[in-house]
């Protein structure tokens, strides 16, 4: 007896000792935001972790079983921001709204920090996993991102008290759950249940050498900035790249050797994607140099359509924020807000979360605040086949709109978010009369892209032209420079806080009394 006894004390502590507290490992120091912002994350094998089973419930409402399984945390920092789980052999739904008694074949899970040594025990975690399940997890990752808490396809910070369960299950359901664990509640959402993880598409050996020289040949004949990336060896970057795809066993490895491939261009127009999904390219942090919360204490009542906000402060100052040139619809609804701005003695135009769309649009908008057609832009094509073959400047040239011009003082905000055809508005804005640019620098990506069909359910996207200022400057990577810069930095747009918007608003303020005038006719029909 007390041999047994001694031998079950022995267990005991080669279990507990084993055990990892993931609480411990990972302190939460990421909070909830009510100011969208979004981090970078990364697993690596360090962040792989077997688990003796999974389980999680929420009353009689939502239970979820594994056995034994592998966890991915993929962290910003020490901040654990989601978690792939993937069990050994398919757990299950033991109950739910929908999907109950399926097989669960991977969970993504969306958590606040502060949440991973509730949802993974140290009693549970058994011992370091296998690094292999990294690129599994990235590829849910891809997959999964852009469905709950982030923006721009990076996480967000979740409420703590919210959780996503995102299954892929063995009867080919993905069952979406939205758990709001201080309510008690589970929403289950079905939109997503078709649109399943896609399976790799296996080749035959040699297959991925003909995508590969498809795309690499593509770049060698159009992409245009190689003249002003002396850095990069596309020769070279063939002899690396071109061995890894001959031997890719399915679509997403040769997608993921395109796109290592492809960020050495460091170009953030230039991505891959495989069966719909973003493969992992280049990137670059850009600050977003704006609070949209801010507004509405700054300015007042904020009316909102998709793609664009509007208000007006008390003291007749107008506010306009186009965040999107993806639709052309909005321009009816430009020119609508614009009309509600008569007798403001300034307007603001915000176009500092604009990432772009169609730049036709951003002409029309501009036309509002233009006296006669001007120069904006210009661009060079490729024309041949030597890296240095390119055709001439090419001009670009806006019109005025031909029944408003505002004719107030106008101050556009723009930032790194300000991105391709965004930036195009930003520089047509910039040659109004009337018009004073501030913020920071735009992000200086801007390339007219054609999407290369590849084959095999892979797409790319080529950039074919070097943008132009009107000098002829090209302002790949550098950006657009604001007339006045303002520094910030991201901690200080926290909350309701805005310093470029607060900027712009006290410029206005003190030039209307400056230079007092009659604000009544400020919007005035073409002769």
């Amino acid at each position: 007896m007390f041999c047994a006894v001694l031998l079950m004390a022995f267990f005991l502590f080669i279990a507990t000792a084993s055990a990892e507290d993931l609480a411990t490992r990972y302190p939460a120091s990421l909070e909830y935001s009510k100011q969208p912002r979004s981090y970078d994350s990364a697993a690596t094998k360090e962040d792989v972790w077997s688990l003796a089973s999974f389980d999680y419930k929420l009353t009689d409402r939502f239970e979820v079983k594994l056995g034994s399984a592998q966890v991915v945390l993929g962290r910003h920092g020490k901040d654990v921001l989601w978690a792939a789980v993937f069990p050994e052999t398919p757990g299950k739904i033991v109950s739910a709204g929908a999907g109950q008694g399926e097989q669960i074949t991977s969970i993504w899970l969306r958590l606040h920090p502060a949440r991973v040594g509730e949802l993974f025990p140290a009693n549970t975690v058994v011992k370091q996993g296998d690094a292999k399940l990294i690129e599994q997890a990235n590829t849910l990752a891809r997959h999964k991102m852009r469905s709950s808490w982030q923006q721009g396809g990076k996480p967000m910070v979740p409420l703590r008290e919210s959780l996503i369960f995102d299954l892929e299950t063995k009867e080919g359901s993905r069952r979406f759950y939205a758990i709001d664990t201080s309510q008690q509640t589970v929403k289950y959402v079905d939109a997503f249940r078709q649109r399943t993880l896609p399976l790799a598409v296996p080749f035959q050996p040699g297959n991925g050498a003909e995508i590969f020289d498809k795309v690499w040949n593509s770049f060698d004949r159009e992409y245009a900035m190689f003249v002003i990336k002396p850095e990069v060896d596309w020769l070279k970057l063939r002899d690396q790249y071109r061995p890894q795809a001959v031997v890719a066993k399915n679509n997403r490895e040769l997608a993921k050797v395109l796109s290592e491939m492809l960020a050495h261009l460091k170009d953030l127009h230039v991505y891959v994607q495989v069966n719909g999904m973003y493969v992992k390219g280049f990137n670059r942090e850009r600050h977003f140099n704006a609070s949209p919360v801010a507004a509405s204490r700054l300015i007042g009542e904020i009316n909102r359509v998709k793609g664009m906000r509007w208000g007006r402060t008390k003291d007749d100052i107008g506010y306009i924020a186009v965040d999107s040139l993806s639709n052309e619809t909005l321009l009816n609804q430009f020119e609508t807000a614009l009309k509600q701005m008569q007798g403001t003695r300034g307007l603001i135009l915000d176009i500092r979360a604009n990432g772009g769309g169609g730049e036709p649009l951003a002409m029309k908008m501009a036309g509002y605040f233009l006296d006669q057609p001007r120069l904006y832009a210009m661009h060079q094509y490729r024309i041949g086949s030597e890296h240095s073959d390119l055709g001439a400047k090419q001009k670009r040239i806006f019109t005025p709109n031909k029944n408003w011009y505002y004719q107030g003082p106008v101050i556009v905000l723009q930032g790194e978010k300000t991105m391709s055809s965004a930036e195009a508005f930003a520089l047509m804005l910039a040659e109004c009369p009337n018009v004073t640019t501030m913020g920071d620098r735009t992000a200086g990506s801007s390339g007219n892209p054609r999407r290369i069909d590849a084959g095999a359910g892979i797409i790319v996207n080529l950039p074919r032209w070097i943008p132009l200022d009107i000098n002829g400057n090209s302002f790949d990577t550098v950006g657009i420079q604001p007339d006045i810069k303002i520094q910030a930095a991201p901690k200080d747009f926290a909350k309701t806080e805005d310093p470029v918007l607060t900027a712009a608003l006290q410029r206005l303020r003190k030039q209307s009394e400056n230079q007092p005038g009659n604000w009544e006719q400020v919007l005035m029909p073409r002769k």
